[in-house]
């Protein structure tokens, strides 16, 4: 493709040399016809003809080049045009990933956010991903964004639909176990529910010993970031925050994977480099959550029947302007399968629901 793009330039630089060769012949040839001799009439005709032939060979030369030359020129305008669509593209294809990392990406980090589709009219915004299990970083599903000259990018398919397996969900992908949250308020033996049914994980993962895990924690109802403080012992990591439902008893809500909640900060280290989960919030951190919540809702590129994921969080955020306003329905946890015992029996726990787990290793200390 980069190969066919050189043709129109290398038509105009050849149109430019042989118009060049055409004003050398032409000097050359006045020149000559003032040093020539007045030739014999009986050769009139004779060089007529040739005349005419030239005249015509020329003309048709001409025609040929200029419309070659037109053609090439609204060839390089078009491709010009084209690649200035496509890096407008890409840049809101960035800012929209980096909004649903935000905002949408339950204990989910990315390594990178590269092109490794790149097409003139079409190309794909590739991210590597990772869960924090406790300073364990676990290869998580590729995110992709796809992208064109009509269309800003949208999340694949196969990230959205999860697949569901005796009582659980899993990425399509790489088959593993996603760490789930439950609304409080579904009627879940009705008819017309379709997903898990809420668990009580956490005291049944405690008996795995040398292990690190995350475990979804749905509360019995939203608290406050400094109740949440309180409640959660310290020897569990909250890595990341859950907003809740705005329409708590809607089914369609309850059935799907689509959450929306903001990462714990981190400290970082000289370097730049992320050091390690904190479990705390701040404000600015918040206020960003707030504005990525608001981009995905503007693109609203999921809806499950008449309920909208990023629509119910833009509701949700608008009611709670502030970080000290806000209320958590729920949190992911993570730390040492040992330290979840006897969790699930505090009043204010809803459901607990597993998600990996990684065995420990003597070369890497967990952080809790």
């Amino acid at each position: 493709m980069h190969t066919l793009l050189i043709f129109p330039y290398l038509v105009l630089a050849i149109t430019l040399f042989f118009g060049l060769i055409r004003l050398f012949i032409f000097v050359i040839n006045k020149t000559r016809h003032k040093l020539q001799k007045t030739e014999s009439i009986s050769n009139l005709n004779k060089d007529f003809h040739n005349f005419a032939l030239k005249t015509k060979i020329k003309r048709w030369g001409l025609t040929t080049w200029i419309a070659l030359t037109v053609f090439s020129a609204f060839i390089v305008v078009g491709w010009r045009v084209n690649s200035a669509i496509m890096e407008k593209n890409f840049f809101k294809t960035f800012d929209y990933s980096t909004a649903i990392f935000t905002a949408s990406a339950p204990n989910i980090a990315y390594n990178n956010q590269i092109i490794d589709d790149y097409g003139v009219f079409s190309s794909n915004l590739h991210s590597d991903t990772y869960k924090d299990i406790d300073g364990y970083h676990v290869p998580w599903e590729s995110y992709n964004f796809s992208f064109n000259v009509s269309n800003v990018g949208g999340l694949s398919l196969n990230t959205l639909s999860p697949s569901v397996n005796s009582n659980a969900y899993f990425t399509q992908t790489t088959n593993q176990k996603i760490a789930s949250f439950f609304s409080t308020n579904a009627n879940y033996k009705s008819k017309d529910y379709n997903g898990i049914l809420p668990t009580h994980d956490a005291d049944k993962i405690s008996q795995l010993s040398n292990h690190v895990a995350e475990v979804a924690v749905t509360f019995d109802k939203a608290y406050s970031y400094n109740e949440i403080q309180k409640m959660i012992p310290e020897n569990l990591l909250i890595n990341w925050y859950w907003i809740g439902y705005n329409d708590s008893k809607s089914l369609d809500a309850a059935g799907q994977t689509k959450w929306f909640g903001l990462m714990s900060n981190s400290n970082y280290a000289e370097n730049g480099n992320n050091s390690k989960l904190t479990g705390k919030l701040d404000n600015t951190t918040y206020q960003d959550f707030k504005k990525s919540v608001a981009a995905i809702a503007k693109k609203n590129q999921i809806t499950i029947n008449d309920f909208s994921p990023s629509k119910d969080a833009l509701k949700q955020v608008k009611k709670y302007p502030t970080l000290k306003s806000a209320k958590f329905s729920g949190v992911i946890l993570t730390g040492q399968t040992k330290n979840f015992a006897n969790f699930d029996k505090n009043s204010w726990v809803y459901a607990s629901n597993v998600g990996l787990t990684v065995e420990l290793r003597p070369d890497i200390k967990p952080h809790k």
